[in-house]
């Protein structure tokens, strides 16, 4: 059996947790890609607003309770993997049940009661399992070196959402039903793995840290800091791509492959600042990149010099890593032992609130 180290981060482990969070970022793109065409085939458009609300109330709500049964069933059984097994399987369900329904097209009668339904599980599904299998990252890493691997998780997202232009365009090839029936196949054997190697590190199914470090909880940091990212994260992602359509007359690209170069440009900056975080200078750091980060995004929507944006955008770029490679190690730090799942569900918590508030002013 493998055996934890306290100097090395289990790469093998740590390569099949990107690969479920990567089929997350997908099964999102996904989502907000066919969500509204699938309202719109039905004539279901009326309902996108309770969608929307929905959707806010379950990812704010969701990542708490699914970090508190991962305790649970960490402290019961040994490990938070049965949670993670539940969710993936749940959401595989859904993913193959919305593809045989749109394979079938039922009368209009009955979709008029089953898609809401099914959107929303879909939704507690991908929520219930997300926060659980990301804080299976402190199984696989020191705390020293976590920057390192939140670096990783970083890049995995930044990268995917930089391609969404392309990954729409794959998807609007296979149609709605392949994209859900692939995405669900993708979910099931990405979840399979983080499962398989997750129990090959631990001693008879019990977890074991790779470090004696045993921090109290602040919870209240934890969901800050999951606000302050969140933060960010909703701006590039929701707001950024429609605003700099107005740089296409200086670039010659639309507002969202502009937003999708920023998002690589953090990724790159993510890597080279992650291995310059020591335990010492991890909170100045934050607060460096969050102070200048939100000074950048107000400079975004002041300035009226179209080249002055584009320079103030790498800046943000420089200091949106900066945040997004301190936050979630910081968060970790101030969660205590017993309740890491639980304190993963709260930052993700935090994290939600302002990109569900930007998503339902966005109505």
């Amino acid at each position: 059996m493998e055996k934890q180290t306290t100097s090395s981060i289990q790469w093998k482990q740590m390569i099949s947790l990107l690969g479920l969070y990567a089929s997350v970022i997908i099964g999102w793109i996904a989502y907000h890609r066919y969500q509204p065409a699938l309202l719109d085939t039905f004539n279901m458009n009326d309902f996108e607003p309770i969608l929307i609300w929905g959707q806010a109330i379950i990812l704010i709500l969701t990542p708490p309770l699914a970090g508190y049964l991962g305790d649970k069933y960490r402290h019961k059984l040994g490990n938070r993997l049965r949670i993670v097994t539940l969710g993936v399987s749940f959401a595989a369900m859904i993913f193959m049940t919305v593809a045989f329904t749109l394979i079938v097209n039922p009368p209009r009668s009955f979709v008029l009661y089953a898609l809401p339904v099914l959107v929303i599980l879909w939704l507690f599904a991908m929520s219930l399992f997300t926060s659980p299998a990301i804080s299976t990252i402190e199984m696989f890493t020191p705390t020293t070196k976590l920057p390192i691997t939140v670096a990783a998780l970083t890049i995995t997202s930044d990268l995917l959402y930089s391609l969404e232009p392309v990954i729409v365009d794959i998807i609007d090839f296979l149609g709605g039903a392949a994209t859900f029936a692939v995405g669900g196949i993708i979910v099931s054997i990405s979840g399979y793995l983080l499962r398989k190697y997750s129990l090959e590190i631990t001693d008879k199914g019990e977890e074991k840290r790779p470090d004696e470090l045993k921090p109290k909880t602040q919870m209240w940091k934890v969901i800050l800091l999951g606000v302050g990212m969140g933060l960010f994260s909703g701006f590039i992602i929701e707001v950024f791509p429609n605003y700099l359509d107005k740089l296409e007359s200086v670039v010659g690209i639309s507002g969202q492959w502009i937003s999708s170069l920023v998002l690589v440009l953090t990724a790159i900056f993510s890597v080279i600042i992650s291995r310059k975080i020591t335990d010492h200078n991890i909170v100045k750091l934050l607060a460096i990149g969050l102070v200048f980060a939100g000074l950048s995004t107000i400079g975004i929507f002041t300035i009226s010099n179209n080249q002055l944006i584009l320079a103030v955008l790498i800046i943000f770029a420089l200091f949106y890593a900066m945040v997004n490679v301190t936050a979630l190690p910081l968060a970790l730090q101030n969660t205590s032992v017993k309740e890491k799942v639980f304190g993963v569900g709260v930052f993700f918590c935090g994290f939600e609130i302002p990109n569900s508030v930007i998503d339902v002013l966005l109505i």
